[in-house]
């Protein structure tokens, strides 16, 4: 499994050129968040959860599988912040 990104980006080319038309939606979900401080954007992240668990849409698989796809790509740190936000976001 590739641990940069550049090297998962040229390996999923294809992905990326199938979905060419969400790119703008991708955009404007990057612009919405770029500029917010890491408050809001935990106050954003627990609030988009709790909205998802109780619309059935977010459980702990599917936290698991996000966490296990984000990982490889991830220092020690980034980690430990991950798995951080994922126990609070399945404790919420």
């Amino acid at each position: 499994m590739p641990r940069d990104f550049k090297t998962f980006a040229e390996q999923n080319k294809k992905v990326v050129e199938q979905n060419a038309d969400k790119v703008g939606e991708y955009q404007d979900i990057i612009n919405k968040y770029k500029d917010m401080d890491q408050n809001s954007l935990m106050q954003n992240l627990f609030a988009e959860a709790s909205k998802l668990k109780r619309e059935g849409k977010l459980d702990a698989n599917y936290l698991n599988n996000i966490k296990n796809s984000i990982s490889p790509f991830l220092n020690n740190e980034q980690q430990q912040m991950l798995n951080s936000l994922m126990d609070a976001i399945n404790k919420q």
